[in-house]
């Protein structure tokens, strides 16, 4: 059937040429930009990494960028700090996020709603704000809640140092936890209740029914989600560059983004540390794709008659609720209260301290006529919309033509597109640019060589959107419509689009907030007419300005961002109506 749709979509002139259709030109270009956009800035990357440096650009092939960065005795230090950091959040990360995901998808808990609401709000607060907040909140210096407990405790000393591996830690498990549940959560959803009925009624105890019977069964999502959360802090550059940076807790990604930003630029070093992450990258990927194809011999429901029933947990109902609670206190609404707080004053207030400081809106004025600050929300909200916009066609044209055009070659579409999702963002925008100052392409310091970047680093995510979508849109309707004389055109206007319209708007916000949010990229690409939020709010917060200030900046970003989420939600509630 693929075969004979490649045939019926070519023209056979009578001489026995063949002349490509429209759909086959549409196809070729798909291609050819999923390509250019993968394999382009890897290639300059390779290219960047075997040559030397000079004052004029790449030089002769050597080896020696390797040789002086392996060799170097402190790379140790830095693969040990990035798998510290990276092992440890992972592991603090799922453990929080599966006492959500088991709270609300296994349980009769009341609120289960508000906080899987509360998830997707979180999924706007973007990682280098909650980081600024919890120095402001737990730094030995002027953290507001070690100064609370000091006072309650009669302590001399700050109780908890931000500034170290743990502090670390925790500002990772604090923003990805709402990731850990949105994984592990179908996982505890699809378990048939009744095996761990089975194992009760035979004199097992709770415990030991967790232990043999839950755990095994979510072993494959566990492990998946484990390695996901690693790769995530592997890549992670904005936790280690506020918190790990005063403690001289350096990661391979802080390095790579000094190597690039010194003076003169280390490009052959940066190539070559890029290149280590990306390998690691690349086999926790492997390792990942392997533990989610092996999900299915651990399946528990079959039939269509299954209906999961929630755990009873009588008395402890509101105790757990209140527990989960806390969590959603502690991990979301410190931060948001620590940037509104401060933002609210001019010089560092400590809260409940009986401070007498005036309250002021100045550093909002302050942040709305900061001429940097105007041009970064047009940058940042410009590429916003091209990106996703750019994404979500792409990606939909993909998965159309993985799923329907050529579906034997489909594998490989869709494997292209995800190899992203194996490079840390600023690995990304190390490649783009080392690409883009090689290739007679000009586009360094204007806002398409970010758009590139950005496009590139969220095709995983596009893909996953439009894939899934359009699978559940039986190829019976398009047929149909074929047979009646619908052209291709009428067939995606009228059929496809009303049909994927959820999906399409919640993959566009997703991608949109995400661009609004990136910064691992984005800071090696800017140049002075194209600064984002984010490299606004880093170079705020790294040259000492006013705290208030950069909270401003902080909660003027955050607020239109949980709108988009929100409106989100929105639309996944009518979408699971529909369904159901």
């Amino acid at each position: 059937m693929a075969d004979q749709r490649v045939i019926d979509s070519m023209v056979v002139h009578n001489d026995g040429r063949f002349r490509l259709s429209s759909s086959m030109v549409t196809t070729a270009a798909a291609l050819l930009v999923l390509i250019a956009l993968v394999f382009v800035p890897l290639a300059g990357l390779f290219y960047t990494a075997f040559t030397e440096d000079t004052p004029y650009g790449p030089g002769a092939a050597t080896l020696a960028n390797f040789i002086q960065t392996y060799a170097d005795p402190q790379l140790l230090r830095l693969a040990w700090n990035s798998c510290l950091f990276a092992g440890a959040g992972a592991a603090v990360t799922v453990l929080l996020g599966g006492m959500v995901a088991w709270a609300v998808e296994r349980t009769d808990m009341p609120g289960r709603g508000v906080f899987h609401g509360l998830t997707l709000i979180n999924f706007a607060l973007p990682g280098l704000l909650t980081s600024m907040a919890w120095t402001l909140a737990l730094s030995p210096r002027i953290g507001w809640l070690n100064h609370v407990a000091q006072g309650l405790l009669g302590l001399h000393q700050a109780p908890i140092n931000i500034y170290s591996i743990g502090g670390m830690v925790w500002a990772m498990a604090a923003h990805y936890f709402p990731l850990a549940y949105l994984l592990l959560g179908p996982g505890f959803r699809a378990l048939d209740l009744r095996l761990e009925e089975a194992a009760t009624t035979s004199g097992a105890r709770h415990w030991q029914v967790f232990l043999r019977v839950t755990l095994p069964l979510m072993r494959p999502v566990l492990l998946s989600t484990l390695l996901l959360l690693f790769l995530r802090g592997l890549e992670s550059f904005e936790v280690p560059r506020i918190l790990g940076l005063p403690a001289r807790i350096d990661t391979l990604t802080t390095m790579i983004a000094d190597n690039v930003r010194q003076s003169p630029p280390a490009f052959g070093s940066a190539s070559a540390l890029s290149m280590l992450l990306l390998a690691a990258c690349i086999v926790l990927i492997y390792l990942y794709r392997r533990t989610i194809r092996r999900a299915e011999a651990f399946a528990s429901i079959t039939g269509k008659g299954y209906k999961p029933v929630p755990l009873s947990l009588g008395r402890w109902r509101w105790p757990v609720a209140a527990m989960i609670g806390l969590l959603f206190v502690v991990a979301v609404g410190v931060p948001l209260f620590t940037l509104a707080w401060q933002s609210l004053f001019q010089t560092m207030v400590q809260p409940f301290s009986g401070s007498h400081a005036r309250v002021t809106l100045d550093n909002y004025r302050f942040v709305l006529q900061y001429p940097v600050f105007v041009q970064a929300v047009r940058t940042s909200v410009t590429l916003g919309v091209m990106s996703a916009s750019f994404v979500v066609a792409l990606t939909f044209l993909l998965a159309w033509i993985a799923q329907r055009s050529l579906p034997r070659a489909g594998w490989v579409l869709d494997t292209l597109a995800s190899v992203p999702i194996a490079v840390p963002g600023i690995v990304i925008g190390v490649s783009v640019l080392f690409a883009y100052l090689i290739l007679p392409i000009h586009v360094y310091d204007t806002i398409w060589i970010l758009l590139i970047a950005y496009c590139t680093l969220f095709l995983p995510y596009g893909m996953r959107f439009a894939s899934g979508g359009l699978a559940q849109i039986h190829r019976e309707l398009e047929e149909a419509a074929s047979v009646s004389g619908a052209s291709r055109a009428q067939i995606f206007g009228r059929i496809l689009l009303p049909l994927l319209a959820p999906v399409i708007v919640s993959a566009w916000i997703y991608v949109f907030v995400l661009a609004v949010r990136e910064l691992g990229a984005s800071i090696m690409l800017i140049g002075p007419s194209t600064q984002v939020l984010g490299t606004v709010s880093l170079t705020m917060w790294e040259e000492g300005g006013s705290y208030g200030a950069v909270c401003a900046l902080g909660i003027i970003q955050i607020v239109p961002l949980v709108v988009m989420v929100t409106l989100l939600r929105v639309l996944e509630r009518r979408v699971s109506r529909a369904a159901g």
